[in-house]
């Protein structure tokens, strides 16, 4: 049996006609907290819209669980892979709970749902928000609120776009600590993240873009070095260790 729960292999692609990803080749193992990053234009929003395929390649390129993706239909992909782009949609029709329940849109309804969802907005701190149209929350609490979404779908794998975006430091912090309860529990978390230093906090591995091309991936600490982030980000760091933690300093 595969151990790679998503297996990439010469992902070419992007939009137009314009490959924007240039021979994509990787293995995501099972559990885990990957952070890709990368300058923007690298090309990390659209590798995360493959894995949804949102954008659509060649068959057997992307294998979910040992599965061609092309194979699935989209409940089945939504079963195995939750994802959260950067932007959703607020629409006065709709309140937090009816957003957060669109998460359990692939299962047609199970006696478990209403459990599922409330248990899905308590760990995103939002069920005293449930019942207010999302029109009339923050951008923060939006933004927890399509995590809350995201947790309801319960797959095996999630993926998440800029997630902390929006947020102030202390959320930042509460929802970057859920995505590594999440992982520690056996979750595989994929999340493009640009706060370097959220990612040596929290992210156990780094897959490192340029240029649409994988530079480097591998564990956190093998892979954010100051010369890795001089060649991709062209600036000069130091990584000093501050209360046992390693932290990127500009």
């Amino acid at each position: 049996m595969e151990n790679n729960v998503i297996s990439i292999h010469g992902l070419c692609g992007g939009y137009n006609e314009v490959n924007i990803l240039k021979d994509i080749t990787l293995m995501v193992a099972k559990g885990g907290f990957t952070a890709i990053a990368g300058p923007n234009g690298a090309g990390k929003s659209t590798l995360l819209k493959y894995l949804f395929k949102e954008l659509e390649t060649a068959d057997d390129v992307i294998r979910i669980i040992g599965i061609d993706i092309n194979t699935l239909k989209q409940k089945e992909i939504a079963k195995l892979i939750s994802f959260q782009g950067q932007f959703g949609q607020r629409t006065e029709d709709f309140t937090v709970r009816e957003v957060v329940a669109m998460g359990r849109f692939a299962y047609d309804g199970t006696a478990s749902d209403a459990e599922r969802i409330n248990k899905a907005m308590e760990k995103a701190g939002i069920l005293h928000l449930a019942d207010k149209a999302i029109t009339h929350i923050s951008g923060g609490e939006f933004q927890l609120t399509m995590l809350a979404r995201t947790i309801c779908q319960d797959t095996k794998i999630l993926a998440l776009d800029e997630p902390i975006n929006n947020l102030d430091p202390q959320h930042q912090l509460m929802l970057l600590d859920m995505l590594t309860e999440l992982s520690d529990s056996g979750k595989t978390i994929l999340c493009v993240l640009h706060d370097l230093n959220a990612i040596m906090r929290n992210c156990t591995n780094v897959v490192l873009l340029k240029d649409g091309k994988v530079f480097a991936y591998g564990k956190t600490k093998d892979i954010m070095t100051a010369q890795n982030i001089r060649e991709v980000y062209g600036i000069d760091v130091q990584i000093i260790e501050y209360n046992g933690r390693n932290v990127i300093v500009m």
